[in-house]
């Protein structure tokens, strides 16, 4: 997954899933064909639901967004919450799907909750 290019240890950017959900690196034509028409959005979307006037909207990017971490996991997946006036209220991001489909649940109980825990 990585490659050391003089010196530098560097992450894919680019991800594709396969047929079980399962993440691999790709090019970006691969990843360009992916996230185009030849995949439905239902496929890329791990969860979508609307709570007490929030929207809560889990999905695969399939872009390496670890920009933070020392960890060289990349992370692929991502949850955002927006309120009633469309601003994010929260963000999160996975590096597979499992932990996505987990991260969303946690994320609809948050706002079940009333937004008020601030370890999520």
């Amino acid at each position: 997954m990585q490659e050391d290019i003089q010196g530098i240890l560097l992450m894919h950017l680019y991800y594709k899933l396969d047929e079980n959900k399962n993440v691999i690196p790709s090019s970006l034509e691969e990843w360009s064909t992916f996230i185009g028409d030849s995949f439905p959005a239902n496929y890329r979307r791990v969860g979508y639901d609307t709570v007490n006037g929030k929207r809560i909207s889990t999905v695969f990017m399939g872009l390496c967004h670890n920009y933070t971490s020392n960890s060289n996991i990349p992370l692929v997946f991502e949850t955002m919450i927006f309120d009633e006036n469309k601003q994010v209220i929260y963000q999160e991001r996975y590096p597979t799907c499992n932990e996505a489909e987990e991260g969303h649940k946690e994320a609809v109980q948050w706002v079940l909750d009333g937004c008020k825990d601030e370890n999520i």
